[in-house]
């Protein structure tokens, strides 16, 4: 009698395309994962959702906060090898790429993670408006996907849909900033949390 095989185990990824942090760790949470032998699970949300519950506010402009988060995104980035320019807009709004994601994830999720990270380099490496439906097309069809009917999906209710329960199942499990990674029933929030999220890994993995 053949065996069950167990389902993979997988960390959950929860980020933000205009989150500086999520750009600065997508590629090291996958050499994090492959070293381990864990699947990824994706989860785009809408974090300007989270932050108007929670009543969270940028800091002002100009004010030590500020000052030192920019200064850390730079160096965070460089540290990571990522070439890093902040957008012309910033936070972008990052809706439309989020329900898009989700059309892909849909029809296409082989193409998850080359779309992620195309949208990751065309908004803070190149400084393109990906907020701009017509920039998240070109990008969609450099990756050789159907740039109309995507376009299509990004008013679709159903991906409206689909972005918001996600974003309340973020929510149901206290997520509120970008990234956040979850291994089992751990939360480790922030890119500079990928240490700790190995350790733990290290010491729990499958058991």
């Amino acid at each position: 009698m053949k065996e069950n095989t167990p389902m993979p185990q997988a960390i959950d990824v929860y980020f933000e395309f205009s989150s500086s942090y999520s750009y600065i760790c997508h590629e090291k949470i996958a050499e994090l994962a492959n070293r381990h032998g864990l699947d990824l699970n994706w989860k785009c949300i809408s974090l300007g959702a989270i932050f108007k519950q929670l009543n969270h506010a940028m800091p002002p402009l100009g004010s030590p906060k500020q000052k030192y988060l920019w200064h850390d995104v730079e160096r965070s980035a460089r540290q990571a090898g990522l070439e890093y320019n902040w957008p012309e807009t910033f936070p972008f709004n990052s809706m439309h790429a989020a329900r898009g994601f989700y059309w892909i994830s849909d029809t296409a999720p082989d193409q998850i993670v080359p779309y992620l990270k195309a949208v990751f380099k065309a908004a803070f490496a190149e400084g393109r408006e990906v907020g701009n439906p017509e920039v998240l097309k070109s990008i969609v069809t450099s990756l050789g996907l159907d740039g109309d009917t995507y376009l299509a999906a990004l008013s679709d209710d159903s991906y409206k849909s689909r972005l918001k329960q996600e974003t309340i199942a973020a929510q149901g499990r206290d997520v509120f900033g970008c990234p956040t990674f979850y291994f089992k029933d751990e939360m480790f929030w922030g890119a500079d949390r990928l240490a700790a999220l190995e350790t733990y890994i290290k010491t729990e993995k499958d058991t």
